[in-house]
């Protein structure tokens, strides 16, 4: 650091220690003999005169001749810049729920009596009509063998009658009787085989089991729940959308889903359906969102899932990091560097001649927002340079120093306890000219 010291402090430290010994000389005079003065004297005029010349000495050697003009100094406050760049933006709403299965069946048995097999298990993929168990049915087989058996023997009855009819040796009312009997025999053999047929337990729907209710030599009756199976092809994302957001929703709109059981996995869905009706407790709109058809085998059913949905895309926007914009008063506004040249601003110069920057404060207008980059509509360009690290402390046209405020911490956090030291020790300072003051000052960098 260069010090500059006027010649004037000089000859004040001497005129000082002149009358420093002319005072002590009139003070111990009285009480002093002659030769006792006459030596003090030469002793304290001794200790000025060389006093005099160490001061020259060192003025001469270490201290620098003070510039023909008035001058102050000021510190550069080191910022971090970046430039907006071009890219896509998205306005989205974020909420939570859960996977749920349009197509989702509880088995309930129709039959009774003790289950006899189980022919599918939880987890199995089993398609519509495929046997899931099977419950005891010799009785009902003999039931039904003795349907099939009265069913004979009343058609037999039955065409006799109407052959004898026809003849005319029977009457009319015994053919009608005969037939009456003989639909009867038939619908009980219906009855009898239906019945036989609630003894196996059947998947109404193709899918998956996910839930077994009943063990080998259990005892069923009808209406039990048995299974639980639910269809992948159906799995959905029902979400609760506040009703202000209903004019932005469409069909089809795109939406993303982070599954917790797959951290590192985006799904893609997209709006099917949004209901008529607001819940008038929550205020809220139903909507559906389904999945890319390649991805539903990996999903299961209440599996949690974190839910973006875009309300908006912008193409091609103006983006700046979220961190580089201050607001006051509602006004949001942020700070560029500006860069003097060194014809316009000579009496803002560095130790190396070079130009300084400053801040300016800019306001803006900004679009769509996100936790980590805003759209901005108003008050910058590609080419300019945003403060991103150290706005806060800044001031419109503060001097500023572009550094990378990461590396300059990380280095300085390296330091040992003697670099430390001795970088507090320096002063990074930048004379700027001020010929209506009349003192030097140096602020500390």
């Amino acid at each position: 650091m260069k010090h500059f010291t006027c010649r004037t402090c000089i000859s004040q430290r001497a005129g000082i220690s002149y009358s420093c010994a002319i005072f002590l000389h009139n003070r111990l005079r009285p009480s002093m003999k002659p030769l006792q003065r006459i030596v003090f004297l030469v002793t304290l005029l001794w200790l000025v005169v060389t006093g005099i010349a160490c001061n020259q000495q060192q003025a001469s050697g270490n201290v620098e001749e003070s510039p023909p003009e008035n001058f102050s100094a000021v510190s550069l406050t080191p910022v971090q810049v970046v430039t907006p760049k071009r890219g896509a933006i998205a306005s989205n709403f974020e909420t939570t729920s859960r996977v749920e299965a349009e197509n989702r069946v509880e088995v309930l048995s129709k039959g009774t009596g003790q289950c006899l097999e189980i022919k599918a298990d939880v987890g199995d993929t089993v398609e519509a009509g495929q046997t899931l168990a099977l419950l005891e049915r010799d009785e009902l087989e003999a039931q039904v063998r003795q349907a099939r058996i009265t069913v004979q023997q009343q058609k037999t009855a039955y065409e006799i009658a109407e052959r004898s009819f026809v003849e005319g040796i029977a009457a009319s009312v015994d053919r009608d009787n005969t037939r009456f009997a003989y639909e009867q025999a038939r619908v009980a053999l219906e009855m009898a085989e239906l019945q036989l047929g609630n003894q196996t337990i059947c998947a109404p729907i193709s899918g998956v089991i996910t839930r077994r209710a009943i063990q080998p030599g259990m005892v069923i009756s009808p209406g039990l729940p048995v299974f639980s199976i639910v269809d992948p092809e159906s799995f959905v994302l029902p979400i609760n959308v506040p009703e202000k957001e209903l004019a932005r929703l469409r069909v089809k709109q795109m939406a993303h889903a982070r599954i917790d059981a797959f951290p590192d996995r985006v799904f893609a869905a997209r709006v099917r359906r949004i209901f008529p009706s607001i819940d008038p407790m929550s205020g809220t709109v139903r909507v559906l969102l389904d999945f890319e058809e390649s991805e539903r085998s990996l999903l299961r059913e209440s599996a949690f899932a974190r839910v973006r949905l875009v309300m908006d895309m912008r193409e091609n926007a103006l983006l700046l990091p979220r961190e580089a914009i201050l607001e006051e008063e509602g006004r949001k506004y942020v700070f560029t560097v500006e860069t003097e040249t060194k014809h316009a601003a000579r009496d803002v110069l560095d130790e190396g001649n070079e130009p300084i920057h400053s801040a300016q404060r800019r306001d803006i207008k900004t679009g769509i927002e996100q936790s980590d980059a805003v759209e901005i509509l108003e008050g910058l360009t590609e080419e300019s340079l945003v403060v991103v690290m150290g706005q806060y402390s800044l001031k419109p046209g503060a001097p500023v120093k572009i550094t990378n405020l990461e590396e300059e911490l990380a280095s300085r956090a390296s330091m040992t306890l003697e670099e430390a030291l001795e970088a507090a020790g320096r002063r990074e300072t930048v004379i700027r000219g001020d010929r209506s003051s009349h003192s030097l000052e140096a602020i500390p960098f």
